[in-house]
C-alpha cells in the first residue's frame, strides 16, 4: 500500500501562486508520502482557466511533472477529470468521450495507470428516482467504450462517488457491475458518501472489493445549519472538511476495514478543510501512515 495526496489537497496553494507543482512533490516526499495524484483541475491560472485547461495539450508541463516525480521520488500515481456522459446535445457528448479516452492515451504515454473520470456534472442533484434510471444506460454506454479503449492501453479508468447524483455505494456498485471490465472499476472516496447522507463505513465496507484507488478524508457534521462554507447534503445536513483524524468520519474503522478487505493500492489523501492548507496536508498525511500502522498492529498484519 502506498500513501499520498491529491494535488486537490494544495489547490488553494496553486491557486494563489503560493506553491508550484515541483513544490507539491516535495512538500508530499517532506511528508513521507510516496505518491502524488493529480487532479486537472488544480492546474492553471484562476478558476476560469481551470475548467478549461488540458493536460494533453500541455507538453510543458507534463514535463514538469515527470521531471519532479523523477527528482522527488514521489509517483504520479494516477490522474483526475471532470466529465459529464449525460449531454442531450450527441455532438457534445461525444466530446466528453472521446476527451476521457485522449486522457486514457495520455496515462498510458506518461506511465500512469489509473484515470478517475466524473459521468454527470459534480453538483447536479438528482430530482427523481425516474431522472437517475433514464441516465443510467446513457452513462452505462459511455464507460463501457472508454473501459474497452482502456483496456487497449493498460489503463484501469473509474468512477468516484462524486456529488449527488452518481453517489452511494450501490449506485457506484450497479454501474461497474454494468459496465463489467477490469478495466473500469470505483476510485473509493471513504467521506463524499456523506454527501447523499450514507454512512460512510457502511458505504466504504460496501465497495472495497470493486475499488482500484482510496481517497481518505474527514468530515465534520451537522444536522442543523452551522454558516456560511457548509455543505448542505442531499438530505439537508452540513458538511465541512477537516484534517484527517479531527472530523466525526469514524477513521480508525474505516481503516480497519480497508486493511481488512486486502486492498493494495494506491491510498490519496483528499484535504479541503478550513484549516492552512500545510497543516492539513502534513497533520493528514501523518494521521493517515499512522492510524494504517496501529490499526495493521492491532489486527496482525
Amino acid at each position: 500500500m502506498q500513501f499520498g495526496v491529491s494535488s486537490y489537497s494544495f489547490q488553494p496553494l496553486l491557486r494563489r501562486d503560493e506553491i508550484t507543482l515541483e513544490g507539491v512533490f516535495e512538500q508530499i516526499a517532506a511528508s513521507g508520502g510516496t505518491h502524488m495524484e493529480l487532479a486537472t483541475l488544480t492546474i492553471g491560472q484562476g478558476l476560469e482557466a481551470m475548467m478549461d485547461y488540458e493536460l494533453y495539450e500541455d507538453a510543458e508541463t507534463r514535463g514538469r511533472l515527470e521531471a519532479a516525480a523523477a527528482n522527488s521520488g514521489v509517483a504520479l500515481s494516477g490522474l483526475c477529470i471532470p466529465a459529464s456522459f449525460i449531454d442531450e446535445d450527441a455532438k457534445a457528448r461525444r466530446a466528453q468521450i472521446d476527451r476521457a479516452k485522449r486522457y486514457v492515451d495520455l496515462c498510458a504515454d506518461m506511465g500512469v495507470r489509473f484515470l478517475r473520470t466524473d459521468v454527470v456534472p459534480w453538483a447536479l442533484r438528482p430530482q427523481s428516482y425516474a431522472q437517475v434510471e433514464a441516465f443510467f444506460p446513457v452513462i452505462t454506454d459511455a464507460c463501457v467504450e472508454l473501459a474497452e479503449h482502456a483496456a487497449s492501453r493498460d489503463v484501469v479508468t473509474s468512477i468516484e462517488n462524486h456529488g449527488f447524483l452518481m453517489n452511494s455505494s450501490e449506485r457506484c456498485r450497479r454501474l461497474v457491475q454494468a459496465v463489467n471490465s477490469p478495466n473500469f472499476r470505483m476510485t473509493l472516496d471513504v467521506g463524499n458518501f456523506l454527501c447523499v447522507d450514507e454512512d460512510p463505513l457502511m458505504a466504504t465496507r460496501n465497495c472495497l472489493d470493486i475499488a482500484s484507488f482510496v481517497h481518505v478524508k474527514d468530515f465534520l457534521l451537522r444536522k442543523q445549519y452551522p454558516g456560511p462554507g457548509w455543505l448542505e447534503t442531499l438530505g439537508g445536513r452540513h458538511i465541512v472538511g477537516t484534517v484527517f483524524g479531527f472530523g466525526d468520519v469514524d477513521t480508525r474503522e474505516i481503516v480497519r476495514a480497508v486493511l481488512a478487505s486486502g486492498f493494495d493500492g494506491y491510498v490519496s489523501l483528499e484535504f479541503e478543510g478550513n484549516e492552512p492548507t500545510l497543516m492539513g496536508c502534513d497533520t493528514g498525511l501523518a494521521n493517515v501512515i499512522r492510524i494504517f500502522d496501529e490499526v495493521r498492529a492491532e489486527i496482525g498484519g
